[in-house]
Order: C-alpha cells, then sequence, then structure tokens
C-alpha cells in the first residue's frame, strides 16, 4: 500500500509542475519586466532570452521556494519547476516585446 502512495504522489507532483510554473510565472512577470523592459529592446532575440532568464531568477526563487512548499513539490523535483518557470517568463516578456514592436509605427530615411 505505501508504495502504491508514493508512485500515485510523484505521478501527481510531476504532472501538476506545469501548473505551479505558471502560478509561479504569473506571479512574477511584472517584477521581471520592470527589471527588463528598458534594456530588451536593443538584443537580439538570444541576448534577450539569457537577459530575461539572469534578470529573472532572483524574483522567481523566492516564489519557487513558498509555492513548492504549498504544493508539497519535491526537493528533487524543483530544478525542473524552476527551469519551467523562467521558460514561461521568458515566453510571456518576448510576446511583450514583439506586441510593443508591433504597434511602434516603422520609420523611414528620408
Amino acid at each position: 500500500m505505501r508504495l502504491f502512495q508514493l508512485i500515485k504522489q510523484r505521478w501527481l507532483s510531476q504532472n501538476t509542475l506545469p501548473q505551479i510554473a505558471d502560478e509561479i510565472a504569473d506571479r512574477c512577470v511584472e517584477a521581471v519586466w520592470q527589471r527588463v523592459e528598458y534594456q530588451i529592446g536593443t538584443l537580439a532575440p538570444a541576448e534577450a532570452r539569457g537577459y530575461i532568464r539572469a534578470r529573472g531568477v532572483a524574483v522567481v526563487q523566492p516564489e519557487l521556494v513558498v509555492l513548492s512548499a504549498r504544493h508539497e513539490v519535491r526537493e528533487h523535483l524543483r530544478p525542473q519547476l524552476h527551469a519551467l518557470a523562467l521558460e514561461a517568463i521568458i515566453q510571456r516578456v518576448q510576446s511583450r516585446i514583439s506586441a510593443r514592436t508591433a504597434r511602434r509605427p516603422m520609420r523611414r530615411a528620408a
């Protein structure tokens, strides 16, 4: 019986990681955006991803600790949860960047 409970708990925790990562991203995306919005427009897409990831680590870590404790995420799954949350934040910030640049009218040289 104990083995069944362990398997069930492991399966449930792995299947809920994307939802928890989205919750972390929802909570952190504004703070990350405030950290990167002024610099991000001058970077290439690959550089922007790295910049967002680097600036987002400090914001994601405290939320990761709180939500992983609340959802009882096992310690060995926290790095995977961290990576999923950062990836979700990167995608959201990049979609903001693309929406922001799509609204800007293109300037033409005379």
